[in-house]
Order: C-alpha cells, then sequence, then structure tokens
C-alpha cells in the first residue's frame, strides 16, 4: 500500500516537471470541444499509458516491430485531429461519422468523448516524464517479460495521479473558455487549439519534442527532486521486498 500510495503521489508531481511541457498542447486540447472530451482523454491516457507501460516490449518483440511504430500511429492520430479541430468542415464530416457509429448519442457528446478518447490514447503513447524508481522498476520488469500484479497496480495508480491534476487543467480551462466574454469566439479558439495540436504533430515528426524534453533535463537538475518520496528510506526497502530490480 505505501508504494501504490507514493506511486500515485509520484504522478501528481510529475505533472509539474518540465518534462511534461511538450506535451501541453495535447492536454489543453481538452478545453475546448464535447463535454465528454476531458473525461475522454483521461481514459484514453490512462489506457493506454498503463497497457504500453506494461505490454509495448514483448507486442514489438513478437511481432517484430519497429519500436517507433506506435510513435509514428500517435503522431498521425495527433494530426488528424488537430486537423478535424482547425478546419470546419473536417469536424462535420467527424461528426457525421461519430453519429452513424454511435446512432443512440447526440453528435455532439460522441465528438466530445469519443474523440477525447483517441487524443488521449496519444497522449499516453507520447508521455515520457521524469519517472521515478517505482515506475523505473515497473519497466524493466516489463521489459523483461515479467508482468506482475504489483507492477500493474503501480502502473495504474501512477497514471491516476497524473491524472487527477490533467483532469483539473481541463476543466478549469473549460470554465475559463465558457465565461461570456469568450463564449462568442468558442469556434476561433477551437480552430487555433486545433493549429496547435498540428504544430505539435509535425514538431514530433522531426523530433522536436524529445529535443525539448532533452534540453529541459539538462538545465534543470532540480528535477530529480520530485522523486524525494520515492527514494526514501523506507520506499527502498519495499521495493526490495517486491523483488524489483
Amino acid at each position: 500500500m505505501l508504494l501504490l500510495l507514493v506511486a500515485f503521489l509520484g504522478g501528481v508531481l510529475t505533472v509539474l516537471s518540465p518534462c511534461v511541457l511538450p506535451v501541453l498542447p495535447v492536454l489543453l486540447s481538452g478545453t475546448v470541444g464535447g463535454r465528454g472530451r476531458p473525461l475522454g482523454i483521461i481514459a484514453g491516457f490512462i489506457g493506454s499509458f498503463v497497457l504500453l507501460t506494461l505490454f509495448l516490449a514483448s507486442v514489438v518483440s513478437a511481432l517484430n516491430l519497429s519500436p517507433d511504430l506506435i510513435r509514428w500511429v500517435a503522431t498521425f492520430l495527433l494530426l488528424g485531429f488537430g486537423l478535424t479541430l482547425a478546419v470546419p468542415a473536417l469536424q462535420h464530416r467527424f461528426e457525421l461519422a461519430m453519429s452513424r457509429s454511435l446512432p443512440q448519442r447526440r453528435p455532439g457528446d460522441r465528438d466530445g468523448f469519443l474523440g477525447g478518447v483517441l487524443v488521449g490514447v496519444t497522449l499516453g503513447v507520447v508521455w515520457t516524464p521524469c519517472v521515478g524508481p517505482i515506475l523505473a522498476s515497473v519497466t524493466t520488469l516489463a521489459l523483461s517479460g515479467q508482468v506482475t500484479g504489483f507492477a500493474f497496480a503501480a502502473t495504474l495508480a501512477y497514471a491516476l495521479g497524473v491524472a487527477v491534476p490533467m483532469l483539473g487543467v481541463m476543466l478549469g480551462g473549460r470554465r475559463l473558455l465558457h465565461r461570456p466574454a469568450l463564449l462568442g469566439r468558442l469556434g476561433q479558439l477551437q480552430q487555433v487549439f486545433g493549429a496547435v495540436l498540428v504544430v505539435f504533430a509535425v514538431g514530433m515528426v522531426f523530433g522536436v519534442d524529445r529535443q525539448v524534453q532533452t534540453l529541459l533535463v539538462a538545465r534543470l537538475p532540480a528535477l530529480q527532486q520530485l522523486t524525494f518520496l520515492e527514494e526514501s528510506d523506507a520506499v527502498q526497502q519495499q521495493l526490495q521486498r517486491q523483488q524489483l530490480p
């Protein structure tokens, strides 16, 4: 329980790290669109992050795939959703496609939640935070092909910790954008966020996001202080009992 609690708190603290700045445009896209978009992004992020952390190495090895394949898929998904937000005609076509696949729900809700889930999946793929000892140990276990119940629980706890401030940022942003002074400009703001997502996706093609992360870590050594909970003696003893590397 101590390790799970620290993993959760570690996820919360990771959001404060400059390592996550390159993915903020993806997160900010949750402030526009349907009401279900923030929850969709959170659901997609948690699911993809947990699955990819625990099973990506095994799948890539079994199918003899390039480790960068998932990243390229995420990049093109991100580009597609950015264009959907930025170009009204594409957004209309997307809503029509969703209305045919989910006829029991309203188009606005479909676009919000389902579109959010797919954006969240993309976010889970490109999320490369400065992980602490617990998640680093879980990742090492996964790379060796050993996925235990503790590894799953710790990864889920970390993802939930990240999701809490993520959801707060998106809901706070939505409240800000829905003030009377901005209500008449929501369409324009949505196009701006879409353009930001497109720029971010293009940057991923050229590896700009990785370069920014590397630069921030090199320039801000204080990032190591965010893992102080995980580096405590009590946590280290529990990690040894779990027989994690």
